[in-house]
């Protein structure tokens, strides 16, 4: 498996993982902010550069993954622009290409079979014309070509989408911790990724969710001066994403039955023994 880092210079898949620890920022938020699948995101900070698509695709998630940690995007990407083609296996080549260009093949390789004179033909023009196709003017000679074009410009649209996005987040998050300091409440949101069990009570043990198994894509929100979190049956912090006052929370990693007091200003407070279902 091909890895970059060996030697000298930026270990670029290190250097992502450290900012995003630093940040207790979630790899699942990460997937959501960034609109990139989270195992491409895992393979970025193992530097699993096989896993990716091809270097078009890599250079793309790297820019993109590295702006929304505040880290300087180009100086990773210059490094792996640099580094990476040197460290791969050979029975698996990964050309260093440009953003609108996929995996092609080398000048010099020979494809299985015959030749093909529309592969040549390419081969000639990226080595003739690689100024251009830095900038992305260079026109596909099939294709998939057309795709790997109209595939980076979307991928460089949801960025700028991204970057105008998050100062509203950030507004919407503070006006959510302002007023519930105000009312001194909690506003507790929940959003299921994979089927978990909940009970969820007020702290006047009203019952808001009883015990019930919630499927992928249910979300609920709730305010309340206080609540019980519990989970009868455990949970896997990747099963669910849960909120308070607009902030990700993020919960420790447990095993059985778990319940967590809720209250304004303060974090999730395990409780030693938690009941195991819903009055």
């Amino acid at each position: 498996m091909a890895r970059n880092g060996e030697g000298d210079g930026v270990r670029i898949g290190e250097v992502l993982k450290q900012a995003r620890t630093r940040q207790g920022l979630e790899i699942r938020e990460a997937e959501a902010r960034t609109k990139i699948r989270i195992k491409y995101l895992r393979a970025l900070e193992a530097e699993d550069w096989e896993v990716l698509p091809n270097p078009a695709y890599a250079k793309g998630f790297l820019r993109t993954y590295a702006q929304l940690l505040g880290l300087d995007a180009e100086v990773l990407v210059d490094e792996f622009r640099l580094r990476v083609a040197g460290s791969l296996e050979p029975e698996n080549p990964l050309r260093v290409g440009e953003p609108v260009l996929e995996a092609r093949r080398r000048p010099g390789d020979r494809p299985p079979g015959r030749f093909r004179p529309a592969a040549l033909v390419a081969v000639g023009l990226v080595a003739a014309l690689g100024v251009l196709a830095v900038i992305g003017l260079v026109g596909g000679d099939d294709d998939g070509d057309e795709r790997e074009r109209r595939a980076a410009a979307r991928l460089e649209a949801k960025r700028e989408r991204l970057a105008e996005r998050r100062p509203r987040e950030r507004r919407e998050r503070r006006q959510h911790r302002e007023q519930a300091r105000e009312e001194n409440t909690v506003d507790l949101g929940l959003q299921v990724e994979s089927d978990v069990q909940v009970c969820l009570l007020s702290g006047s043990g009203e019952v808001l969710i009883a015990s019930q198994v919630l499927s992928p894509g249910t979300e609920e929100r709730f305010k309340r001066k206080r609540f019980e979190l519990r989970f009868p049956s455990g949970y896997d912090r990747g099963q669910f994403r849960l909120s308070l006052d607009g902030d990700v929370m993020r919960l420790p990693e447990l095993s059985g039955a778990a319940a967590f007091a809720i209250e304004p200003g303060a974090r999730p407070r395990q409780l030693d023994a938690p009941e195991t279902g819903c009055p």
